[in-house]
């Protein structure tokens, strides 16, 4: 059993491996030594959310000058864009060329446990090695999941059935791994980085020292009665959110429909915003970002669980969705009730020996 949990992990980070490098939530890993000795070739990383980018943050970000994904240390924020550099690299990007990383480039941050990078050891030879022998690893898992681990004559002390418990409890892990996996990518982000000057100014996404000033931001989002909606911000603080809906033709609802009888409808929303007067000249990082959970609990409490982190709202919501079925599941019905008679009368039935 615990094998078979295993094994449904492992399906499930090599899953999250192939999430396109875009998304909000991923495992991936580097392929050259330019942040050695923090993360070696091949070494893999965690990517989560990255807000407002600080100088001290590693970023995934696309280059559209080596038209690739780079993973580099932000080491200052300007108002032209981030400036970056390997951790083994002598210079700065920026120094070798390459022009500052936009903030609408970057794709997170790596998780950091401790003010420590988190580091998954050798993950791209493994990606690099099943990816080569797919087959035989598909093959092998199949058949493992199929028969069952072998077991010594002495170990067989009772008829060896497939409980119903075998499988229930992998697809609830599969579920609930999964389910917080889509909820966590299903977040959007709005970054700008503004221009804080001495005089004030006419010029677009700028401020002026010791001026709070407002911003309007419009965000499009799901509406649906399965969907509960937190919006945060970095560097700014929300006045109010006004629905847009009904301003245009463009802007009216579209059902994107999840069941006949209660639809969801997308629709655009202006964020009315407050940045706090800034006391010093140069760069001011803001961000905006949608966070959509399953509307299985109280909207006060969703918020205040985002509040903690969003994994922490995202793995509860799931949680709170999925957990109950397993309950009726363990009081109405046996665990150790036999889904089928003994695999050697599955044997039998693949044609095997009777």
């Amino acid at each position: 059993m615990i094998q078979k949990v295993g094994i449904v992990i492992g399906l499930l980070i090599l899953i999250a491996a192939a999430v396109p490098a875009g998304a909000p939530l991923q495992i991936s890993y580097v392929s050259s030594d330019s942040m050695s000795p923090t993360i070696d070739t091949n070494d893999g990383y965690v990517l989560v959310p990255a807000g407002a980018v600080q100088p001290g943050d590693v970023i995934p970000f696309y280059a559209e000058e080596r038209d690739t994904y780079v993973t580099h240390r932000a080491t200052q924020v300007t108002a032209d864009g981030i400036i970056t550099k390997g951790d083994g690299n002598p210079s700065t990007d920026q120094v070798s060329g390459y022009s500052p990383v936009q903030p609408s480039d970057v794709s997170g941050k790596l998780l950091t446990v401790g003010g420590n990078t988190v580091v998954i050891p050798h993950l791209g030879t493994l990606l690099g090695v099943i990816t080569s022998y797919w087959y035989l690893v598909v093959g092998a898992l199949a058949a493992y999941l199929l028969t069952g681990s072998a077991k010594s004559d002495r170990q067989r002390t009772r008829k060896n059935v497939l409980r119903s418990r075998e499988v229930v409890l992998p697809v609830l892990v599969l579920v609930l791994v999964s389910g917080i996996l889509f909820v966590s990518m299903g977040a959007t982000q709005q970054t700008e980085v503004y221009t804080v000057t001495e005089q004030s100014t006419s010029v677009p996404s700028t401020l002026t020292v010791g001026e709070s000033e407002t911003e309007s931001i419009s965000l499009r989002m799901t509406q649906s009665p399965f969907t509960h909606v937190v919006i945060d911000t970095d560097g700014m603080e929300i006045v109010r959110t006004i629905s847009d809906s009904s301003t245009g033709v463009d802007d009216q609802p579209q059902s994107e429909g999840w069941l006949p009888w209660l639809s969801s409808e997308s629709s655009a929303q202006t964020v009315e915003t407050r940045i706090p007067a800034q006391e010093s000249a140069g760069p001011h990082a803001t961000s905006v970002r949608v966070n959509p959970y399953p509307a299985v609990l109280p909207g006060g409490v969703i918020t205040l669980l985002h509040g903690i982190h969003p994994l922490v709202a995202a793995t509860v919501t799931v949680g709170a969705g999925v957990l109950p079925l397993y309950l009726v599941y363990w009081l109405l019905l046996d665990p150790t009730t036999p889904l089928r008679g003994s695999r050697n009368r599955l044997m039998r039935t693949l044609g095997g020996r009777r």
